[in-house]
Order: structure tokens, then C-alpha cells, then sequence
């Protein structure tokens, strides 16, 4: 375990062929990730989920002007709890990166329609001690497993691993897809999504979120970060699915509770520096056709699912972020800045857009409403 060191933790020894290359975390994310910033000591960090964690690169072109090294600490089915979690734990340590990258999650802030109810007698889940990590990475049958797993996934091209900087290269999304095509991953995601979708509410949001996201910006810009919140650039088969699920209200104000509480952090902190750009929308990227069922040796170049964004749009995301122009005359307006005077403007970018997306990909929308029309027909039928 010490010498192949699967979780990148002692670094006794880093040889090619042996153990250059490191599975994926799948457990203690949170922690190893944290020794890997520590270690490290990155000018930037990015936050987020999954999203931020396989597409935002940190080695990309747009960070070549930044002097020292950046982390992804993106752990995917985490929410802004984490992030805020993450930032602390590292200003606590000393370590505040001049650069905060945070990928906004809309649906983190959604709650389900019907509260799931607890069991009557749930036992508590018994806690470890702080350290109990550590242990159990160098001695536990599950850590021994990753560590006779490393030699053999150094030139694996469909194994799950991590690179050293955070970055989850995807490789095994490139396996599944390569292996089922395109279609049959872009369709399961979808069906994924639908079933979460019709849980969720129509009418509000969470309580307290748009609080901890005014108090987790109040605490990033005290610590005279450049904060860059990015809304993600969902795929456009994933806002039909909002729209059908009754979800696009929610999302426009959604958007616009994002903006106040940046005005509102901006006017008790003038200094603060903080910018929000919307990747959502039915541009160019967004509505990159599917390939079809017949289609099975076709990929994408933006894409790996509706969900799921490729590292090569998220370099074009970070370049846009941190270069932060008024426009994007390449683009249209991928990434437009979101500020309370833009609202508008951004709505009506995204309409536009939407009926272009429309024209080139009927098929598209009509597939989405016949997901949802049979979600809806399951659901009578089970009651």
C-alpha cells in the first residue's frame, strides 16, 4: 500500500508502468482531495460535482497565465454543502487560492415534491474518528484492492482514474459509450433525469440554500478571492427535460436569486470580486445533435450525455471564464455575464436560441415529451 500508493498520499515512489497512473476515488473523496490541495498549495481551485470534476481541466490553455498550480476538488453527487465545507477546510489550513472556480448545480437547490419519510426507528450511523481515514486507506481490504488494481489500470484507455490535479479524464465514459454508442448512453441518462424530475417540485426551492450561498460568497471574497461562478452548459436535450418537467420557471428564478445574492454580497463587501456566466442555453455547443440508434460508431465532440459536458467545451467554458470579455463573437454568446441589468437579455439569448435548436432537432423535444407522457402514464398505472 505505502509504495504503490494508490491515492496519491506519501509519494515514495511515482515510476511508469508501475503506479504513475491512480484509480478513481471512490470513497473519502472529500479527505484525499483535501491532502492532494494541502500538498499541492494551488494559486486556483475549482469547485463543484461530477460536472465540474470530468469537464473543467485544470491544465488547460486558460490557466497557462496563472503563476503556480490549480486543483479540481469537483466530487460528483455533492452539493454547495461540500464546496463550503471544502473552502474552509482549506482557509483553515492556511491555503487561499487568488482564484475560485464554482460550478452552480440548479437542481441542488430544488426539493422533492413529497418529503421521503424516515424510518420510525432509523439508528444513527455510528462515527469514526477524525483520523480513521488515514487508517483505513493504508490497511483496509477495500484500499488493498486499489492498490493491486493500480498496476494494472497504467494503460487501461477504458479504466475510471484520476489525474493528479483532480481531473477525472473520463475514460471510462469513453468505454460505455464507445462499447453501447451514444444513443443508447444519451438515452439512459435521459431516463435517469425524467424519474428524478417528476419528484421534484414545481413551486420552490430549498430552504436556506440562497442563505448558505450569500454566506459562502461573503466568506470567499473576505479572503480577496476572484470568485467565478459558472452555470453550467447542460446539453439542450437536458433543458427539454426541465421544460417538460414543469422545472423552467424555476430556473429562470433561480438565475435571478444567483444575481441578488451577488449584489448583495458586492454591497456589504465593495471589494469582492465576483462574476456569474451562463453556459445554459440552446446555442451551437448546447444543441450538438445526438447520434441516432443506427448511429452506433458515431460520437460527439462536446458531449458525453445530457448531464456530462466533455473536457474539450470545458476548456472552451474556462477560457471564457477567465478571460471574461464583453462577447464572444465566435460563440454568440456562450457564456453570457449575469448581472441584474443582463437578466433580460439572457432570456431572451436563450429563446432565440431554443428556436433554432427547435428547427435544427425537432426530434429532439418530440423525445422528451414522449419520455415524460409515459413517465406520467407509469405513474397512474403503479397507483
Amino acid at each position: 500500500m505505502y509504495i504503490v500508493d494508490p491515492y496519491s498520499l506519501y509519494g515514495v515512489a511515482r515510476r511508469e508502468n508501475f503506479n504513475a497512473v491512480k484509480p478513481g476515488l471512490e470513497r473519502y473523496q472529500s479527505q484525499i482531495k483535501h491532502e492532494h490541495a494541502l500538498r499541492l498549495q494551488p494559486r486556483f481551485i475549482i469547485l463543484g460535482n461530477s460536472r465540474a470534476e470530468i469537464g473543467f481541466d485544470p491544465h488547460t490553455a486558460a490557466f497557462s497565465a496563472m503563476q503556480g498550480a490549480g486543483y479540481n476538488m469537483g466530487i460528483p453527487g455533492t452539493g454547495m454543502a461540500t464546496a463550503i465545507s471544502q473552502f474552509k477546510q482549506l482557509t483553515q489550513a492556511g491555503i487561499k487560492p487568488g482564484v475560485v472556480i464554482v460550478g452552480l448545480e440548479f437542481l441542488d437547490f430544488l426539493t422533492p415534491a413529497v418529503a421521503p419519510s424516515a424510518p420510525a426507528e432509523a439508528e444513527a450511523p455510528r462515527a469514526h474518528a477524525p483520523g480513521f481515514w488515514r487508517f483505513d486507506t493504508l490497511f483496509s481490504l477495500a484500499s488493498v484492492k486499489d492498490a493491486v488494481k493500480t498496476p494494472l489500470i497504467q494503460h487501461d484507455r477504458a479504466a475510471f482514474i484520476m489525474a493528479p490535479d483532480g481531473h477525472n479524464p473520463a475514460q471510462e465514459l469513453g468505454a460505455q459509450a464507445a462499447r453501447d454508442g451514444y444513443y443508447k448512453v444519451f438515452k439512459h441518462r435521459a431516463q435517469k433525469s425524467t424519474a428524478r424530475f417528476v419528484k421534484m417540485s414545481k413551486t420552490d426551492f430549498a430552504d436556506g440554500d440562497f442563505q448558505s450561498l450569500h454566506d459562502f460568497l461573503l466568506a470567499m471574497s473576505a479572503t480577496q478571492a476572484d470568485i467565478k461562478l459558472v452555470i453550467y452548459p447542460y446539453h439542450a436535450q437536458m433543458l427539454t427535460l426541465f421544460e417538460e418537467a414543469g422545472l423552467w420557471p424555476l430556473f429562470e428564478q433561480w438565475k435571478q436569486q444567483v444575481v441578488q445574492q451577488v449584489a448583495a454580497v458586492k454591497k456589504e463587501n465593495p471589494s469582492a470580486s465576483i462574476s456569474v456566466t451562463d453556459f445554459s442555453g440552446f446555442g451551437r455547443y448546447n444543441c450538438e445533435p445526438i447520434p441516432t440508434q443506427q448511429q452506433r460508431q458515431a460520437s460527439t465532440r462536446w458531449y458525453w450525455e445530457a448531464g456530462h459536458f466533455k473536457k474539450a467545451l470545458g476548456d472552451v467554458v474556462m477560457q471564457r471564464v477567465m478571460t471574461q470579455k464583453g462577447g464572444a463573437p465566435d460563440d454568440g454568446q456562450f457564456g453570457m455575464p449575469l448581472t441584474g441589468a443582463t437578466l433580460a437579455a439572457n432570456r431572451d439569448r436563450i429563446a432565440a436560441e431554443r428556436r433554432a435548436c427547435v428547427a435544427a432537432q425537432p426530434e429532439m423535444f418530440e423525445f422528451s415529451k414522449k419520455l415524460f407522457e409515459k413517465s406520467l402514464e407509469d405513474a397512474r398505472i403503479r397507483r
